[in-house]
Parts: C-alpha cells; structure tokens; sequence
C-alpha cells in the first residue's frame, strides 16, 4: 500500500513486477481492476475484482478475450479505447499501437475496465517510471448520440406546453425505436436506477447516462408528468407502434384480473431485490426485454418471454408496460407521491393564504 492508492511493488524469482487497484462506473456498477506491471512498464495481465455489471453483457468481455488485449500493452502512455466514438478515451485518428478495441454490444463495460485501468496506469507511471501523460478519460466528448438524446428529451419535454405535438408522438416513437433502441442502445433499467440509488454515479463524460437518468426524473420533478414511458422508452414504443399497427380489437379484460396483473412488476421487483441482496449481484433487476430487442443478447428466460409480450402488445398496448415493468412502475410510483406532496404544499398554501386575509379583514374591522 503506498499512500491512498492501492499499489504494490512484488519481487519474484521471475523479476520485479508492480500491481495497482482502481476502478471506474459502467453501465450500472462499480468495475473495479486490478493491473499487474512487468519492470518494463509492459502489462503482464488485468484481473477484475469485483463488478454488479449485467451477467450476460460482462461476461461477452471474458469470451471474446478482452481482458487478454491489455497484456503487452504500455503504461508510460494512455491506453486508448478504439471502436467507442463519442466515448472519453476515444482512440479515433490518434497514432498509436497503444490500444484495445471494445467489445460491440458490452461498450459500456469494455469502457469502465479500460478507463479503471487507465487510472492505476497513470499512477504506476510517475511512480514507478518517471512518466506523466494526461489522462485521456477525464476529457469530455460530445457526440452525435448524446444530442440525439438530448434534442430527444427537449421535444418531448416541449410536449408538456405545446399540445400540436401530440400529433407527431407515433413519428416520434418510431424515431425513438430506431435511434435509442438499436443505433445509441440507451434505456432506463432497474438495475440503472439501483445504481443512482446507491451512488454508483459515473463521471461527466458518461453524458448519456445523466440524460437518460436527469431527464426521466426531470419530466417527473418538474412537470409532474412521466413522459420517459410515454415519450421515450423504445420498448414501449415498439409495443404501442405494433397496437396501432395491428389494428386488432383490445382483449376485454375484467378489472378484477388488471387489479392482480398490476401487482407483477412490484411483486417481480421485490424478489429480484431480495435475490440481488442475497446473491450481492443485482444483475436480477436485468430481466426487462431490452437487452434481446435492440442488442439481441440476453438470458435464456427473456428469450422465451420477449415473444410473448410483443405477441400480447397486438391486443393490449404496451402490455409488458402495463403489467410487467419495474420502471414504469417506480417512475409512476414516485410522479404519484410528486403530485401528492404538490397538492398538499398547495393546500397548505391556500390555508396561509386564507388566514393571512381573514386576519386583514378582521385588523381592518376593528380599525
């Protein structure tokens, strides 16, 4: 242990070797890295050790050999990212063999092991080897997904004030399908809310997470309205696209049954919690349809489900989020007990009010 970082020099019989601890936020974890350093400065191998990422997004990392990409690569210099345009530590045009490419469909986590490992590298560096570089994974990068995102969020928060907008919101969904859902593969989950909740809050140069986190909680705190579901979310709007598509007339559904549907998801959510406690991998909040939609990866059991939420979506539309989702649930949840609090901070409001005048009219009769 040397200072506040995690670092130690390892004398063997095969040489010097040095090791340095950090880490970096993916997708809805912290990804923490170990790097092991040969007296060359060269990368003997990356070891994770400990991550909450989304079994089967990180584990794409160990089967396409991601982690074996570091080995030989130096530390006197950054290691840069290729393949993750729009992300920091974007390889790009820069001219160097110094780099891994990210794993497509895992760029998330391939880009939160490569930036913990840039960290302890850094440190390793001026240590160790008389070297100083500047971090490339503490620059901010604006890219055309995250103002896709963010002109994505203004008009459907201009919604709220400009009604003729409702006239384009089946345009606007099919957009969000084709641009959200499979081109920038953003989507607010269960698992990414437990992230926010539990601190777990990437740097800046996430942007695209804190669009999607800021501006779905924003609707809410400001409008008092949950226009993430209604306006944003691709798998919702693949659903609703397919209703209106289809034509089909709705199933006639008792009330008695949508009242025990409606207590899927919060009953889905509380297991896949008390699992995630047990377990401590709360990559049981992953089991929204998603991942096999847009990014044609996911568990066995979403594979057998996601048929039968788009199949029911024909008939009922936006099935999965009517009965299904944990998201729709605790947005909805939370705009309830926004309103709640706004009606009775009105009131209250009101009685001040009231009290204020009648004391006036009274001060004024007696004068």
């Amino acid at each position: 242990m040397m200072g506040n970082q995690h670092a130690y020099k390892i004398d063997t019989a095969q040489g010097r070797f040095y090791a340095v601890c950090d880490s970096a936020i993916g997708y809805q974890s912290k990804v923490e890295a170990m790097t092991i350093v040969n007296e060359k400065g060269l990368i003997e191998k990356v070891i994770i050790t400990k991550q909450g990422e989304t079994p089967v997004f990180f584990e794409r990392l160990t089967d396409q050999k991601y982690f074996d990409g570091f080995q030989g690569l130096a530390i006197k210099e950054p290691i840069y990212l290729g393949g993750a345009y729009g992300y920091s530590g974007y390889l790009g045009s820069i001219k160097t063999n110094n780099y891994i490419d990210t794993v497509t469909g895992s760029t998330v986590s391939s880009h939160a092991v490569a930036e913990a490992v840039n960290k302890g590298n850094s440190y390793l560096s001026g240590q160790f080897f008389n070297t100083q570089w500047a971090n490339p994974y503490d620059l901010f990068q604006l890219s055309w997904k995250d103002m896709a995102m963010i002109a994505m969020f203004l008009i459907a928060f201009a919604s709220a004030f400009i009604k003729k907008l409702v006239k384009i919101r089946l345009a606007f969904l099919l957009v969000s399908v084709v641009v959200l859902g499979f081109l920038v593969n953003q989507f607010v989950t269960g698992s990414l809310l437990l992230s926010a909740i539990t601190l777990q809050i990437p740097r800046i140069t996430n942007l695209k997470w804190y669009v999607l986190m800021a501006g779905s909680l924003g609707f809410i705190i400001l409008l008092g309205k949950n226009l993430y579901c209604a306006w944003i979310c691709p798998f919702g709007a693949v659903q609703e696209i397919l209703n209106k598509a289809a034509g089909f007339k709705s199933l006639n559904i008792s009330q008695k049954t949508i009242k025990i549907l409606r207590l899927v998801a919060p009953t889905i959510l509380w297991v896949a919690l008390l699992l995630g406690t047990l377990l401590g991998d709360y990559g049981t909040l992953d089991y929204q349809p998603f991942g096999a939609l847009f990014l044609f990866k996911s568990v066995w059991l979403m594979w057998l489900m996601l048929p039968i939420f788009l199949f029911m979506s024909l008939f009922i539309s936006r099935f999965y989020c009517k009965f299904f989702c944990p998201v729709g649930f605790i947005f909805n949840l939370l705009n309830r007990w926004r309103n709640e609090e706004v009606r009775i901070w009105k009131q209250r409001v009101d009685r001040l009010k009231r009290k204020k005048k009648e004391k006036q009219e009274t001060l004024s009769s007696h004068s």
